[in-house]
């Protein structure tokens, strides 16, 4: 099986979930079976709120890039397996702050991302059986700071099979250091099971979702570029990042980059939008991203 990892150059719109796409569906229509794997993501109430209606009717949580990955590879897997850990974030309600007349907080929360946080799901595969995990912001809702469905929100605990209700980053923190490696591991061995391949789409542009993820191919993205880098130097990489005290979960594409061996850069062209709803069509214009992907991982 092989595992090719895409991350992000840029914090936001790198065009990861494209990407991604194109391979995916590129693989399957070449014969191969392949799989897509999101391990961490997070999605807007209100920015994203078809995806959040979706969710609402069918009481679960999930993201949006997940739901044109497994189209695009036509992925018989539960949601929640490929994208084990999401966050369901919102803006600040800032009807609530006129109300109470503190407006000036408004804009020194804003840059709180706690505060923006509704819930969060761990998926886990324990002995066979898929569990769900739910962590509640508390905080966020009981303050009405933010924009919520709190119907919505009552369906989720009802739906998961345990529920964690927190009130500070702290805690955030640890429920993530304390649920994420199991859910992304477990979830990931189940996804790689009959695969050939394994697309990873990484989390804006975080480049170590998860230690124990070993890659065959890394590719970096931004608008107009995919960039192919050797692997094993990749994860080197992160190895002596860590041995000097750095988390890789909190790396960045910037803290990193200027140490990867490069392999092959290859130019992407600007889509219209049609071409981005059509999968099919998508991996046709990008063939050359497919054949490169195969051709380094010797599967020309």
């Amino acid at each position: 099986m092989y595992s090719i990892f895409v991350f992000g150059l840029l914090p936001e719109s790198s065009g990861k979930t494209v990407i991604s796409s194109a391979l995916a569906r590129g693989m399957v229509n070449r014969g191969i079976r392949t799989e897509v794997f999101k391990p961490r993501s997070g999605h807007s109430f209100w920015y994203q709120y078809d995806v959040l209606l979706e969710c609402k009717k069918e009481e679960r949580l999930f993201c949006e890039d997940i739901i044109k990955l497994k189209s695009a590879c036509r992925s018989p897997l539960p949601a929640e397996i490929l994208n084990p850990v999401d966050a369901l974030m919102s803006p600040l309600n800032v009807k609530e702050f006129l109300k109470r007349n503190t407006i000036n907080m408004l804009y020194l929360l804003e840059q709180d991302t706690f505060l923006h946080m509704i819930a969060e799901r761990y998926t886990i595969i324990c002995k066979g059986e898929i569990q769900n995990i739910l962590c509640i912001n508390t905080r966020s809702l009981k303050s009405r700071f933010v924009i919520a469905d709190l119907e919505y929100i009552r369906r989720l605990e009802k739906s998961a099979d345990r529920v964690l209700y927190i009130n500070s980053l702290d805690e955030w923190n640890n429920v993530f250091k304390c649920y994420s490696q199991e859910a992304i591991s477990s979830c990931y061995q189940r996804v790689s099971e009959k695969a050939d391949y394994v697309i990873v789409e990484g989390f804006n542009d975080a480049v170590c979702p998860e230690k124990s993820l070993q890659y065959d191919l890394v590719i970096g993205v931004a608008p107009g570029v995919s960039i192919f880098y050797d692997a094993e130097a990749f994860h080197e990489v992160l190895e002596t990042l860590e041995s000097l005290g750095k988390d890789p979960r909190n790396l960045r594409a910037e803290d990193v980059l200027k140490y990867l061996k490069k392999k092959k850069t290859l130019s992407i062209p600007a889509l219209p939008s049609p071409y981005l709803k059509d999968y099919d069509r998508l991996s046709e214009k990008l063939a050359p991203l497919v054949d490169l992907t195969l051709k380094l991982t010797d599967r020309s």
